[in-house]
């Protein structure tokens, strides 16, 4: 692993071409937090960009078990950063972490040059930080608008005696939260299902439909885990274009998964875990051929 070889590695898996290109739709701005850096041009993500999200030196451990090792990532405003690593690595407990989910046993996670609260995801949604969970969590028996309507409870909030004299100030939130919640249904391709209960849906579908009720927050940075899983090939290139459209439209987008072929065609940068430790950082092509990488996913004798 440490000696330079003689030839170049191969890569990990082949690119994935280029999916056509789904019917346009208006786009979306997708970010409403104010003093972050969104709706950042996509052609801007790159070197020179300005990190939005940092974690620095993040540890975690379970009893004797140590999840995580010191790990630090910088997500650049306008990228699809990539998070991977053979099961067990880490990848899940440091998306818990980043989301506030899970309280680091040291280190920190910066949002825009502020720090976050350490376990407190509620904390971290107001700031600007959104999320998918890898098992489904939507309310089955609510219909698609309903699930979507509750993304938006920050923007509908008002105290009880305004609700029970469903004064004007109410009526006129409710509307703007339902239109923007059929507006985000239309965005991920789903308003012709606003008003089937959620249980009805596809996986697909119920897969989309989460990814519009966490842009309801209007964050800054979308965290999806594992979005593509239990996906056929056609619901995956539907996706990446999803993806890529909401990076577009200004919102940087962290980005679990496991199929290869979407990582390697969908990441501006990834950064690579294996037993709870960053062993590589860089672009697909920089990572495919990561002597480290390959060590970790396929053994020793396939790195040289």
């Amino acid at each position: 692993m440490n000696s330079t070889p003689t030839a170049p590695a191969a890569p990990l898996t082949p690119g994935l071409s280029a999916a056509k290109d789904t019917p346009s739709r208006t786009p979306l701005r997708t970010s409403t937090h104010t003093g972050t850096p969104a709706n950042i041009d996509a052609a801007s993500a790159g070197p020179t960009a300005p990190p939005l999200f940092e974690a620095i030196d993040v540890s975690r451990r379970f009893g004797g078990v140590i999840a995580l090792d010191a790990v630090s990532i910088t997500i650049r405003s306008g990228e699809i950063y990539g998070l991977i690593g053979p099961n067990g690595a880490g990848k899940t407990t440091l998306f818990d972490v980043l989301t506030g989910v899970q309280r680091a046993d040291h280190g920190s996670c910066r949002l825009a040059g502020r720090e976050l609260p350490r376990g407190r995801p509620d904390h971290v949604l107001a700031a600007g930080i959104a999320r998918t969970f890898q098992n489904i969590r939507l309310f089955g028996e609510l219909d698609a608008r309903e699930n979507v309507l509750i993304g938006l409870h920050r923007q509908t909030h008002a105290s009880m005696l305004a609700q029970l004299l469903r004064t004007r100030a109410v009526t006129r939130r409710e509307s703007a939260a339902r239109a923007r919640a059929q507006t985000l249904l239309d965005y991920v391709g789903l308003a012709h299902l606003a008003d089937r209960v959620a249980n009805s849906l596809s996986y697909g579908d119920r897969r989309r439909l989460e990814i519009a009720r966490a842009l309801a927050s209007g964050p800054c940075l979308l965290a999806l885990d594992e979005p593509a899983a239990g996906m056929n090939a056609t619901e995956t290139r539907a996706l990446a274009e999803l993806i890529r459209r909401i990076r577009d439209d200004g919102t940087t987008v962290l980005l679990i998964e496991h199929d290869m072929r979407l990582v390697m065609s969908l990441c501006d940068r990834i950064a690579v875990l294996d037993s709870g430790r960053k062993i590589a950082e860089g672009n697909p092509d920089e990572v495919r051929t990561n002597e480290a990488v390959i060590e970790a996913y396929l053994g020793r004798r396939h790195a040289h």
